[in-house]
């Protein structure tokens, strides 16, 4: 007889505040939820939703850095889960937190850019059918990179990269960022990927990452070897970081005959009614680790009226804009923590021309540094001014 008896689920991610639908986090200017989109990809229907629920509780649709999106301004929890759910945004309310996935948004699109399929909906099933999994903290991050090197540029904790050296028909497993020298199958990962991370929320004491090195990092390189679906690789060169990607915005020409157009909106901020528009697009979407929205599958004249209309909304598809390279944390008033309203700040330095540095910048409040992806230079408040550079590693 089959036995119905299930074990408990893991206590979800000890220690890290990481904000869900079901568990938002307490800021100054209201609750903050948290959107999982497995590989950042949104359908049109889902940019509705957000514009919806954004309309509820403060107006905008926050993009992060992990191709997800956060409400900010919750006061009414109830009525938030009831839209999250009513949209089918919440899958599983045990795996709220866990599902972060990041994928390279022109995957099969561009010559050298190996197509993933629905590789980042298979990790999400996988991780949705595991009960160990949602012991996993809200910042562990899994990674999808199409050999182009823009995923593994941001160090997930487990990255799938296809080619890179890896035996036909597999992709190279990365750990922290570091080559494993472990393929998987195509067909497999998602169940590797998965074991392996619920094999670290098990033996890792709680820890949060994977770290770099070390005896945990070890552990996991050692249980993704073990696996029955895993088989050691040919040497191989992981791909630099953004190797081939072209221009993070502006209009692409891709290898079906169609046009992406990937474009930013200061400060990753979405208005209830661009993301609108942006569902109205009725094309498949994407959100990538650097707040990069692709609008895909366009003929040229859809995507000469897309720009057309949604430039003047405040999207920006120009690569010469220094809105391409500027991000910031939120800030004063959104923020207690933060020294001073970071984002005017930033924006004024836009404005006038007075960038502290050339090139991809971080803005901060405080040395959490919130929102930095690790690109570029860190400009961070201090009661001196702003500082630019980065705290030297210790470890």
């Amino acid at each position: 007889m089959t036995s119905h008896h299930r074990e408990p689920a893991p206590a979800p991610g000890p220690g890290d505040r990481c904000p869900g639908v079901l568990r938002t986090f307490p800021a100054a200017d209201g609750g903050i939820a948290r959107l999982r989109f497995p590989g950042g990809r949104l359908r049109p229907g889902d940019w509705a939703a957000l514009a919806g629920i954004a309309t509820d509780h403060g107006g905008d649709v926050h993009l992060t850095s992990r191709g997800n999106v956060q409400i900010r301004g919750i006061r009414d929890e109830p009525l938030l889960q009831e839209r999250v759910g009513t949209a089918g945004l919440l899958p599983s309310p045990d795996h709220d937190r866990v599902r972060n996935i990041i994928a390279s948004p022109l995957a099969g699109r561009l010559d050298g850019h190996h197509d993933l399929g629905d590789l980042p909906e298979q990790v999400d099933a996988a991780l949705l059918a595991s009960r160990d999994a949602t012991g996993l903290s809200g910042r562990f991050l899994f990674g999808l990179d199409d050999g182009s090197g823009d995923v593994l540029a941001h160090s997930p904790d487990l990255t799938a990269v296809a080619g890179a050296g890896a035996a036909r028909g597999a992709l190279r497993v990365h750990v922290a960022g570091r080559d494993a020298g472990v393929d998987v199958p195509a067909r497999d990962i998602a169940t590797v990927l998965v074991d392996v991370a619920a094999e670290f929320a098990r033996r890792s004491g709680g820890a949060w990452r994977i770290p770099g090195s070390g005896g945990v990092h070890d552990l996991v390189v050692v249980a993704l070897a073990d696996h029955p679906h895993s088989a050691p690789g040919p040497p191989g060169t992981a791909p630099g970081p953004g190797t081939g990607v072209g221009p993070r915005v502006g209009w692409i020409d891709t290898a079906d005959g169609l046009v992406t157009l990937l474009g930013v909106v200061p400060f990753g901020v979405v208005s209830a009614r661009l993301a609108e528009f942006l569902g109205a697009v009725d094309r498949p979407s994407t959100i990538s680790a650097d707040r990069v929205i692709g609008l895909h599958g366009l003929t040229e004249g859809m995507a000469e009226q897309v720009v057309r209309v949604l430039a003047p909304m405040g999207m920006v598809f120009d690569a010469a804009s220094p809105w391409v390279e500027v991000t910031a944390c939120t800030g004063l008033p959104g923020c207690s923590r933060s020294l001073t309203d970071v984002r005017y700040d930033a924006a004024d330095a836009v404005r006038t021309g007075t960038l502290p540095v050339a090139g991809p910048q971080h803005w901060v409040g405080c040395d959490r540094a919130c929102g930095d992806t690790g690109r570029g230079e860190r400009v961070t408040a201090t009661p001196a001014g702003y500082r630019v550079g980065r705290p030297r590693r210790t470890d």
